[in-house]
């Protein structure tokens, strides 16, 4: 009588290895594997070779939801695709894929539905395709593990994030909250991680010279990422809404930048003075078909890769102090909002008075409502300008001077 290798009742009884993962093979079909996991959990594995390599396909049920019986039928047909040139684990990914309630289709369908109205969509998008899709895109919703999400926070601070491994924690709670809502999960993985990071108020504010490279480097980058880097120094505005700066909402005529309340980050209408330097920085930018100033993709989308940027940016610097043999290999510690913390500091240190430079970088008046609320968008407009237009004067000379110094 032929061998037909494990029995069902063998797979029953078969006890765990506390120290190691067990896989024992069960004789038929050949390539089907009982794995027996420390826990005692029991899965299903068929091993296969395919153009000369070895390759495992993992059934989706476990033991014992997956009989014996099932998992040898479920061999079989893997055994059959191999034979017709088919590669049944790629074929698995691709069926989990197209499925309503995998990662990746959720996901979508929670930027679309949730995160597309709001100011942060694109470093919301930009996070979940970068850091998040990557580690789950080939699992159903509900396999998001926390051990998954925790890896990829441990990744993130090992590569000298740590700022970045606390704004992805918050979009993936953001994200299985909205799928907890929706019926995808009974409960969120993440729920009570805590920040990878303690947060840290920053204080660094850039020197005449430091910032003057920085525009210098800004220059030497092209479109889009140097006209926004200069802009972002001319106006003090916050990065994300100069990053998705539109032109239908600048009145050249006006020299006016008007940003509407789902723009911002206090959710208020916030008009912006422009000064001749960004004027004439804006005046000379292409125009595409997309209502972008500051695009890739012909206006379509913003640009929202800021770490690039900012790796661009530093490559820059550093390339134009070994040309005039620095030691200092970078501008240390600084960050693209210390540009912003930077320009107040300076027109602070010019007379610029509190309440309009408040104004200027659209921080919380307290309560506004009604027609308070309307004034408080044109308060102090003239002395805001004023501050603006001599703080681009102001950058425009330091960086005049530190080119003549290192001519």
């Amino acid at each position: 009588m032929k061998n037909q290798g494990l029995t069902a009742k063998q797979v029953e009884h078969m006890k765990p290895n506390p120290e190691r993962r067990i896989e024992v093979p069960t004789g038929s079909p050949r390539g089907l594997y009982l794995v027996v996991h420390p826990t005692g959990k029991k899965s299903w594995a068929f091993r296969y070779r395919r153009h000369g390599r070895t390759a495992k396909l993992t059934f989706s049920e476990s033991y014992p939801a997956m009989s014996l019986a099932a998992a040898r039928a479920e061999a079989e047909a893997a055994v059959r695709d191999v034979d017709r040139g088919i590669d049944p684990a790629a074929s698995q990914i691709e069926e989990k894929n197209r499925e309503p309630n995998s990662a990746e289709e959720v996901a979508r369908e929670w930027l679309a539905r949730d995160v597309k109205a709001t100011r942060t969509w694109a470093e919301v998008e930009r996070v979940i395709n970068k850091e998040i899709l990557p580690i789950c895109k080939n699992k159903v919703i509900t396999e998001i593990t926390r051990a998954d999400v925790l890896r990829l926070l441990d990744s993130i601070v090992d590569r000298g994030a740590p700022i970045a491994a606390n704004e992805t924690l918050s979009i993936v709670k953001r994200w299985l909250t909205w799928c907890v809502g929706r019926g995808y999960l009974e409960v969120s993985p993440v729920a009570n991680i805590p920040a990878p990071a303690p947060k840290k108020s920053r204080d660094r504010v850039l020197s005449e010279d430091e910032l003057s490279e920085v525009w210098t480097a800004a220059g030497a980058l092209g479109y889009p990422r140097g006209p926004f880097l200069r802009i972002l120094i001319l106006t003090a505005q916050r990065r994300g809404e100069v990053a998705a700066m539109r032109w239908a909402e600048i009145d050249m005529d006006r020299a006016l930048w008007s940003l509407s309340a789902e723009r911002t980050k206090p959710g208020r209408i916030h008009d912006v003075p422009l000064s001749p330097a960004a004027v004439a920085i804006l005046k000379n930018l292409p125009r595409f078909e997309g209502p972008h100033v500051f695009t890739t993709d012909s206006g379509a989308r913003p640009i929202n890769s800021f770490s690039k940027c900012k790796l661009r940016l530093d490559e820059q610097i550093l390339k134009a102090r070994e040309s005039s043999s620095r030691k200092e290999e970078q501008i240390a510690g600084y960050t693209m909002h210390d540009l912003r913390r930077t320009a107040a500091t300076q027109m602070a240190k010019t007379g610029v008075p509190p309440h309009v430079l408040s104004a200027l970088l659209n921080h919380s008046p307290g309560s506004a409502q009604g027609v308070t609320s309307i004034y408080n968008r044109f308060r102090y407009l003239e002395e805001r300008r004023d501050a603006l237009d001599k703080w681009g004067k102001h950058v425009l000379a330091a960086a005049k001077r530190a080119l003549k110094a290192t001519a």
